[in-house]
């Protein structure tokens, strides 16, 4: 009867063991079934949009989403070809204080570029291939552990995406080998989204100056005007002609009027990025600027200081260096007019004024 009894409890305990290991399997099952469940919404995700920016921000939230935890980061670098250069495009984490230092890429970010592989490390402190001394020196933060895997696409490098915690073995080989996956989805996305943006910048820029056509930056008009009208807020336009620009042609050419208008669209370009302004080219050497949620008088200040850059000027044509100027208009929706068409005629006037009354100046309508 005792025999009986311990066979028993041996087929009991053996039939525990056996089931807990089926619970294990089970439980790794379910957990791989979620993740290859999440890598299908991302493929879905990125094939309903083209956008770059939008394909980023899903790229990493949804990585995040599959790989990240409460102290983890995740990051995604972009990759100039021309120079090999990575630049910071997102950053993902839980913690509103986490500041990047290394804006391209750290110690292991810039490994995986160099020999094109995905990289892991459990325990950046024992870890031979990198000098965890200069790690520490180079970044404001401690990784303990990090999960790197190059975006490659057509035999280019376009990127990395790269996880990284604070907790030493925070990643294992499959996460790693997820990285990869979500990686080989992401070159593809990463690309397409690129080749679109320069498809249609090629259709929304114009060829010599490369600001936004005059079709573009009437719709964007429109865009600013619907806006403005729910929202309340005023929006200026900037009508901006060169001096004198029939005497450069005339003189030395439309070579050299092709260079005065690429060296002012410089100048407009660098000038206005900073104040979230939407410049095109307007038509011949007439741009025009629009200046969202600006007033009158915050468009009069603004245009007489680019006016005052552009005075001072040089621009080499035939080997000698010559100055130009421009003449400006302004005019305010609402204060001034309620359309587009109307609001143009309205700057288009002030800057007849400016052109009556001596050039290289400003006048509001």
């Amino acid at each position: 009867m005792k025999l009986r009894i311990e066979d028993s409890d041996g087929r009991i305990n053996i039939a525990y063991q056996q089931l807990q290991v089926e619970e294990s399997r089970n439980k790794a099952l379910r957990f791989k079934l979620k993740r290859y469940d999440a890598l299908a919404l991302l493929t879905d995700k990125l094939n309903q949009n083209l956008s770059l920016d939008d394909t980023l921000d899903t790229l990493l939230n949804e990585s995040y989403a599959m790989l990240g935890s409460f102290e983890s980061v995740g990051i995604l670098y972009l990759n100039d070809a021309a120079t090999n250069t990575l630049s910071l495009a997102r950053l993902k984490s839980n913690s509103p204080d986490t500041v990047i230092k290394e804006k391209h890429g750290n110690l292991f970010d810039q490994w995986a570029l160099k020999h094109t592989q995905a990289l892991l490390v459990e325990d950046t402190l024992s870890d031979f291939r990198f000098d965890a001394e200069r790690l520490r020196d180079a970044s404001r933060r401690f990784v303990g552990s990090v999960i790197v895997s190059p975006l490659v696409s057509q035999n280019r490098t376009i990127g990395i995406m790269h996880f990284d915690s604070c907790y030493l073995k925070a990643f294992n080989l499959e996460d790693l080998r997820l990285l990869n996956t979500v990686a080989d989805i992401a070159s593809v996305a990463i690309d397409n989204a690129q080749f679109y943006q320069r498809t249609r910048e090629l259709a929304i820029k114009d060829g010599l100056t490369g600001l936004y056509t005059h079709k573009f930056i009437m719709e964007r008009l429109e865009e600013e005007l619907k806006r403005c009208m729910h929202s309340g807020v005023s929006v200026s336009v900037v009508m901006l002609d060169i001096d004198f620009f029939k005497k450069y042609n005339d003189r030395y050419g439309h070579l050299a009027g092709d260079a005065v208008l690429k060296n002012l669209s410089i100048s407009l370009g660098d000038y206005f990025k900073k104040q979230n302004a939407i410049v095109g080219r307007f038509g011949g050497e007439e741009f025009l600027i629009i200046l969202p949620q600006a007033d009158k008088q915050e468009a009069y200040l603004a245009a007489e200081n680019i006016r005052a850059v552009i005075q001072e000027k040089t621009v080499m044509i035939r080997r000698k260096l010559t100055t130009f100027t421009v003449s400006i208009g302004i005019a305010c929706f609402p204060q001034d007019a309620q359309q587009a068409n109307e609001l143009l005629d309205k700057a288009d006037c002030a800057l007849y004024e400016a052109k009556r009354t001596g050039r290289n100046r400003v006048c509001l309508y």
